[in-house]
């Protein structure tokens, strides 16, 4: 029986309902709170029917552009590196705006292994 609860609680941990998820929409040119740090004050919020948010940071002759955006597609959240700059996405609500978008993944795993070790 326990066995069965545990499985029962991983399986809805999993689950995801198919919808529209909000990012935040903003670029460091036009918005200081945009940057990192960053400050939800005044940024905007963008409803994505792709499911995706995205950050990218680029350094380009010293100044530093950040963007946070709808994706256009994928379904993971996942950083890449390249010469200058770094492109990460993520697939919760508003979950570029933090400075490592990659938390809520880490959250995931974290959950199922204690799930997995205590029952």
């Amino acid at each position: 029986m326990k066995l069965v609860l545990c499985l029962a609680t991983l399986c809805m941990m999993m689950y995801e309902v198919e919808s529209a998820i909000t990012c935040y929409s903003c670029t460091s040119v036009t918005s200081s709170n945009c940057g990192d740090p960053f400050n939800s004050a005044g940024v905007t919020t963008s409803s994505c029917s792709a499911n995706i948010c995205l950050k990218t940071k680029l350094e380009v002759t010293g100044a530093t552009l950040i963007t946070r955006s709808c994706g256009i597609s994928g379904s993971s959240d996942s950083c890449s590196s390249v010469s200058g700059g770094t492109a990460c996405s993520c697939t919760k609500d508003n979950c570029n705006g933090s400075s490592f978008v990659m938390a809520s993944a880490v959250s995931t795993v974290a959950a199922l292994v204690a799930a997995l070790y205590f029952c």
